[in-house]
C-alpha cells in the first residue's frame, strides 16, 4: 500500500527521482546535499559504464551497468544539484530508465572526459587503490577544480602516489598537489598540457606539502 499522497511511482507532487552513484550516496562525503530527500532504494542503471576519476566517478552512456541509489528530491533542489555536479559543463542531467523499470534523472559525462581514466568494470564506486588519481591533472587543467574540491582532495593518497611514481606520472601528480594546495607556480602564466607537459611547481614545495621539509 502506497503512502498517503504518493503516486503510483512512489513520488509525491513536487518531487523528482534522482539516481546517484558517487559522492552523494550514503556514507560518502557529499551525502548531506541530499538532506531531506526520501530514500527510494538501491537501483541499477543499464546502458552505462562507470569510470574512476579519483575523488569522484563518472558514468557515460555505453554498454554496461552502474550501481547506485534512488532518491525522491524536491524539485526546488534540482538546480542546486545541477550546480554541484557542474551541469551542464562537467555532467549533463538525463531522464533515463533504470533496470527495474523506474525512471530517474541521472548525471552522465561524455566519452572524451574519461579517456584517461580506468573503467570500474563492476559498476560500483568507490573503488580501492590510487589508479583514479591519474585523472586529476586533466580535471584541474580543464578548470574543474571546484568539483575536485567538493569531492575532497586526498592529499595523503596523492602524495603516496607521487613518491612512488616516476616520469610523466610524477610530474602530473606534482601539478595536482600544487594546484590543490594553491602553491606558487614557478612561472605564474605557465600551464601544463597533454601536448606539452611542464612541471609547474618547485619540487621542494611539493615535498613540503607532502610533509617532507
Amino acid at each position: 500500500m502506497r503512502g498517503e499522497g504518493l503516486r503510483e511511482d512512489g513520488l509525491a507532487e513536487g518531487e523528482a527521482p534522482v539516481f546517484v552513484y558517487g559522492t552523494l550516496k550514503r556514507g560518502q562525503p557529499n551525502h548531506a546535499r541530499l538532506q531531506g530527500a526520501r530514500w527510494l532504494g538501491e537501483a541499477w542503471l543499464e546502458g552505462a559504464c562507470l569510470y574512476d576519476l579519483g575523488p569522484f566517478p563518472m558514468a557515460i552512456a555505453a554498454e554496461g551497468r552502474v550501481a547506485g541509489e534512488l532518491y525522491a528530491v524536491d524539485l526546488e533542489t534540482l538546480p542546486a544539484l545541477d550546480a554541484f555536479e557542474g551541469c551542464p559543463r562537467l555532467y549533463q542531467r538525463h531522464w533515463l530508465p533504470l533496470a527495474d523499470g523506474r525512471q530517474a534523472w541521472v548525471y552522465l559525462g561524455q566519452r572524451r572526459q574519461v579517456r584517461h581514466s580506468p573503467r570500474l568494470v563492476a559498476g560500483t564506486w568507490p573503488a580501492r587503490g590510487l589508479k583514479g588519481l591519474q585523472a586529476l591533472p586533466w580535471l584541474l587543467a580543464l578548470g574543474w577544480w571546484g568539483a575536485v574540491q567538493a569531492a575532497g582532495f586526498d592529499t595523503l593518497a596523492a602524495c603516496q602516489a607521487w613518491r612512488q611514481s616516476r616520469g610523466l606520472a610524477r610530474l602530473e601528480l606534482a601539478n595536482s598537489i600544487g594546484a590543490a594546495h594553491a602553491l606558487t607556480k614557478r612561472h605564474p602564466f605557465q600551464d601544463s598540457t597533454a601536448e606539452k607537459p611542464l612541471a609547474l611547481y618547485d619540487p621542494g614545495d611539493i615535498a613540503r606539502a607532502c610533509g617532507r621539509p
